[in-house]
């Protein structure tokens, strides 16, 4: 008998599935997988072959062998299952070694299923600053830099909000707006920003992915993995992230088992629900028209002791008979985002906001932030799906407010190419 120490790699694919043009069968050759720093448990042998049953006319009581759906090679069927793949993770940042997610493994997670945006600028030193929604760059974001997130630390606290217009008359607009210790001249630094796209780019991703499982004299891989769902929630405060992909083939390799691999490890921090503010604008952002100059709301700030968000998506195969994968990929053809706050103090202000079918920007932040430090997450029209004012009163403590928020039409930013009007946005630091 062995152990079963583990672990999973990941590698973008350059076409969906890793298919060799030679055989119609997946292929490793030239991916390079990066050992994730995840959670052990979720980390299987996944998948379930794919059979037709054999009804056939009998002469007796008994069953055939099913049919696996799959093609041959060199004359003989090719082992093939599908199924899902888990990947549980927090989220540390980059840290100082790099300026972007491209060649990391949080790049690679968040990339299956959304789309991303590297900002022009890491960072920036405020200029001058007209009031918490306007600032003027030293280095001003492109255009295409609206819509990504960005974050300032001050008063010793992580503060976010987001890009509606590069340049007004030479100033940046931002919304919500940041509080009031947003004076003088804080250095702002930008997120790389990973949102879902809108309009004619609604349904795409940036990649595929390929996963490898390692263990004692086990050997698995999965290829063209498209992302399923995403759940970030609180472990004593740090953010866990759970992804679920789906994978169009799974085929194991235990011959060429080579035992577990060291996970690489971001040199950033692990983000924390503390240090950092939920908040939500004072009054709804543009969102069934666009904006012809970017929103700019004020914002009130929620006392939130948890939250949790989910995105799930919709896949669909673009089926096809050429290859083993039996599809030349995944489209996302339908998204969702819920977001739920419980918040320890019952914030009136909102009370109404389901039956008067107001949206609000609303933006939950981590602490620190830094230098490849960093995390934020937004809607910027979110519309309430419950009653807030059902105070929940089921405890023996004290009285509780839960709103659960989903993503509504968003037009208040100036552009709408990358991130720009995008209705769902998390970022890191970079």
């Amino acid at each position: 008998m062995t152990v079963t120490h583990r672990s999973i790699g990941v590698a973008v694919e350059s076409t969906f599935a890793s298919i060799a043009t030679t055989s119609g069968l997946p292929s490793f050759g030239g991916l390079s997988y990066v050992s994730i720093p995840c959670e052990r448990d979720p980390i299987i042998i996944a998948g379930e072959p794919v059979a037709s049953e054999r009804l056939d006319a009998r002469d007796g009581n008994f069953n055939l062998p099913p049919e696996p759906d799959t093609m041959y090679s060199g004359g003989s069927r090719v082992r093939r299952r599908t199924g899902q793949v888990v990947v549980r993770v927090d989220l540390t940042t980059i840290g100082t070694t790099a300026n972007f997610y491209t060649n990391n493994y949080l790049g690679f997670l968040l990339g299956a299923g959304l789309k991303t945006r590297i900002p022009t600028n890491t960072h920036d030193a405020v200029a001058s600053i007209a009031n918490t929604n306007t600032y003027a760059a030293t280095s001003a974001p492109a255009e295409a830099d609206v819509g990504t997130l960005i974050g300032a630390e001050l008063a010793g606290r992580a503060e976010y909000s987001a890009i509606t217009d590069n340049d007004e008359g030479g100033s940046v607009k931002i919304s919500p707006a940041l509080s009031a210790a947003f004076t003088g001249t804080p250095t702002i630094r930008h997120l790389q920003t990973w949102f879902m796209p809108g309009r004619n780019l609604t349904g795409t991703r940036e990649h595929s992915l390929s996963f490898r499982v390692d263990g004692v004299n086990f050997r698995s891989y999965a290829y063209g993995c498209v992302l399923e769902s995403l759940n970030i929630s609180l472990d004593s405060g740090r953010l866990m992230a759970e992804f679920t992909y789906q994978a169009a083939v799974i085929q194991d390799d235990h011959g060429n088992a080579q035992g577990p691999f060291e996970p690489v490890y971001n040199t950033g921090a692990a983000q924390l629900f503390r240090g950092a503010y939920v908040v939500a604008s004072t009054t709804s952002p543009t969102s069934l028209t666009n904006a012809t100059t970017g929103d700019t709301l004020a914002r009130t700030e929620l006392a939130a002791e948890d939250f949790s968000l989910s995105l799930t998506n919709t896949l669909t195969p673009l089926g096809h008979s050429s290859d083993l994968a039996t599809m030349s990929g995944m489209d996302i053809t339908e998204s969702t985002v819920e977001l739920s706050l419980t918040l320890s103090t019952v914030n009136t202000a909102i009370a109404d906001d389901y039956f008067n079918r107001t949206v609000r920007q609303v933006v939950v932040g981590t602490g620190p932030i830094g230098d490849g430090l960093g995390c934020a997450i937004m809607l910027p029209a979110a519309m309430l799906t419950n009653d807030p004012s059902a105070y929940d009163v089921s405890g023996n403590d004290i009285v509780r407010q839960q709103l659960t928020y989903q993503q509504s039409r968003f037009g208040g930013d100036v552009v709408e190419t990358n991130a720009g009007n995008s209705p769902f946005r998390i970022g890191l630091g970079i």
